[in-house]
């Protein structure tokens, strides 16, 4: 959105909350039926939740929301929504859609604003406002996963290098942040590296192209092969008379101009997005409309050849609402067009100029006229599949597009020899499709592959019995006749669970003072984890005092951990696959004793040093014969070796290679670190 239409969206928000009154509490799931979901539009689209702007932390009498991004925490799997509001940025958990809860904001750095920006990078957002001074904020997002009632949230780092910006973008791959429309470089990108997200650095700007409004900046792996591995910006160049820009910013000391081309009829070049293929770039225009009155257009461009861009044509819809940001998943494009809502369009026939719209759900059902309220921007790239996408007045809504989609996309083949994907059909496709999976090594065979028309399909995975054992990621392919396919993700187990492991270390008797005892197992083929469960007085496990679920074939017991003198207590181990469980290991039993007491019938030793790299020395205590073991990760014994009385002995371990080994001393075992 450009800087002149804040005192139109003032006098828009107040209609839209007049006409929109009803709206006012979240809504509750709404699957789409015969064109609605409640009293939204739709079509191949549900209605999971909506939240006021209320309950998002803002005002409803003076705010609005404008962007939004999504981001899932690396440790509890949480999807959440990053909601762009006037006052700051909302953080709304939405593991399950149907109930978001609202967690708390991270204040606007300065003042409030209609404009705020955010992205995402590892475990941080970035947020920029076109409020005066705001700076680029910086938020560790791994704070979500803890809170429990709405909070405040302190920025975790800023950076003033700038005051105002209108949009940012970020490229994960070279770690470059660049922020547009900002008071530097006359508007147009500047960079900062974001390498160490808590201290942002100045690296460079452009400025001879005049004012970006938005773009996209990326580590380019497309079709132009002069320009594979350079950090690539795409500049959208509002009303400046440059359209749009290509730059080579892989030097950004040294910023290379490839092209600009700008189209006929602009009317503010706005936004845009690659094409799946790379090999297309699709612009949505902000003024067309209310300048041309023309109904909504995609422009396309060819951008095969970065240096040489090429205007095709536009996509010409049926809508008179404004567009403003478009994202592309796969073949899909989700526009978020105003007063006209989410549409969804098909891409699939792009090199040949053709876009179709293949769903959508309407935000704002009063009318589609071009003025600026309604969606400002959804974000399509959760794992879970759903949609999120902001009402400027209303808040945001939490969608599940649903074109196509597997039924089931976790597939357990354990002990089969075939299995089947249910695939959904919704949206009228590029039809005839022929369906291809990849992924699956060895020599599967698939069936019910020709798909005619939307409905729902079996395709059945057979001959699994050449398949070798494992967890694999697939792709389900739905190829059209000109060359392009729609893609679905799966994944696919096959094997049996593991058998039981060979417990290796059981002494009788513990010393309180070795806390890094280490209980060790055999590796078992085909396990990805194993159950460590210790009883107390109770070998039948009834009651389980502790339990660890690991990747190796060990576990140290914390240093923390409480005995009892003289109880006894046991131990077991389950292997564990994507096909199940194995049996229980055998059960041992020991008894846990202060150290000294005469009842230990063997000693502790010392291994010294450690990490090692050549040799270890070892302080043997034990009296007689003492058998000397070296195991590695996977309970294979590399090293054995005898000593035969008390004192200080020398082991070789040069020709072993780096990595955690056990050494065994009679019953008694301990970890050493080969470097």
């Amino acid at each position: 959105m450009f800087l002149y239409c804040e005192q139109q969206n003032l006098s828009m928000k107040n209609l839209f909350l007049s006409v929109f009154l009803i709206s006012s509490v979240t809504a509750m799931a709404q699957p789409c039926v015969g064109g609605m979901a409640g009293i939204y539009p739709c079509d191949n689209v549900d209605l999971l939740s909506h939240m006021t702007l209320s309950e998002i932390g803002a005002n409803p009498n003076n705010d609005n929301t404008s962007d939004i991004w999504g981001w899932v925490s690396p440790v509890t799997g949480k999807e959440y929504a990053l909601v762009g509001v006037s006052n700051g940025l909302a953080f709304v958990d939405i593991s399950t859609p149907e109930t978001p809860v609202y967690l708390g904001m991270l204040p606007s750095h300065t003042s409030s604003s209609l404009w705020r920006d955010v992205e995402t990078m590892d475990n941080y957002c970035f947020v920029g406002s076109e409020a005066s001074g705001h700076g680029l904020q910086v938020f560790d997002l791994l704070q979500l996963d803890n809170v429990t009632t709405p909070t405040s949230f302190i920025e975790s780092a800023y950076y003033g290098g700038f005051g105002h910006s209108h949009t940012i973008a970020l490229d994960p791959v070279s770690k470059i942040l660049m922020a547009m429309g900002s008071n530097t470089f006359n508007g147009g990108p500047h960079l900062v590296d974001i390498s160490n997200p808590l201290q942002p650095i100045l690296v460079g700007g452009y400025q001879d192209a005049g004012y970006t409004h938005d773009g996209n900046i990326l580590t380019y792996n497309g079709p132009d092969v002069n320009h594979q591995g350079d950090v690539i910006v795409v500049a959208c160049n509002g009303n400046s008379g440059w359209g749009v820009v290509t730059l080579n910013v892989t030097d950004p000391t040294d910023i290379l101009f490839l092209d600009n081309y700008s189209y006929p009829e602009t009317g503010y070049t706005h936004q845009g997005w690659f094409t799946k293929d790379m090999s297309h770039y699709l612009v949505d225009d902000e003024l067309d409309e209310q300048n041309l009155g023309t109904t909504t257009r995609t422009h396309i461009f060819d951008f095969s050849d970065l240096d040489n861009l090429v205007y095709m044509n536009y996509y010409l819809s049926t809508n008179t609402s404004i567009d403003h940001n478009l994202y592309t998943k796969d073949q899909f494009v989700y526009e978020s067009n105003y007063r006209s809502g989410v549409r969804i369009l098909d891409a699939s026939r792009v090199s040949t100029g053709i876009l179709n719209e293949v769903g959508y759900f309407d935000l704002f059902p009063a009318n589609d006229l071009p003025q600026y309220s309604g969606t400002w921007s959804n974000y399509p790239y959760l794992p879970s599949g759903v949609n999120l996408a902001t009402s400027m007045y209303d808040g945001f809504f939490v969608l599940r597009p649903t074109l196509l989609y597997l039924q089931n996309n976790n597939l357990n083949a354990c002990g089969q020899s075939a299995d089947t994907l249910q695939l959904k059909i919704n949206a009228d496709l590029q039809f005839p499709l022929t369906a291809n999976i990849t992924g699956i090594p060895g020599l599967p065979v698939f069936s019910g592959v020709n798909i005619g028309a939307t409905g729902s399909y079996n395709i059945v995975i057979s001959d699994l019995g050449t398949v070798p054992t494992g967890t694999f990621n697939c792709t389900l392919q739905l190829q059209t006749t000109f060359g392009e396919s729609y893609d679905l993700f799966f994944t696919i187990t096959i094997g049996t669970p593991p058998a039981a492991p060979t417990l290796l270390s059981v002494p009788a008797t513990i010393q309180y003072n070795a806390l890094d005892y280490q209980f060790n197992w055999t590796a078992m083929p085909g396990a990805t984890s194993y159950l460590f469960e210790l009883a107390e007085n109770d070998n039948t496990f009834g009651t389980v005092l502790y339990s660890s679920t690991v990747t190796s074939n060990f576990v140290v017991l914390p240093a923390n951990f409480s005995f009892m003198e003289g109880k006894t207590y046991s131990w077991r181990v389950t292997a564990i696959n994507g096909c199940g469980s194995s049996a229980y290991s055998t059960s041992e039993d020991f008894q846990w004793i202060a150290a000294g007491v005469n009842e230990i019938a063997e000693r502790e030793f010392i291994v010294y040093p450690n990490p090692a790299e050549n040799e270890v020395f070892i302080q043997n205590f034990q009296t007689g014969k003492s058998l000397v073991s070296v195991y590695n990760a996977t309970g294979q014994m590399v090293l054995t070796s005898t000593f035969n009385q008390p004192g200080v002995h020398t082991l070789s371990v040069g020709d072993l290679s780096s990595g955690i080994y056990t050494i065994q001393v009679g019953r008694i075992t301990k970890r050493l670190l080969i470097k």
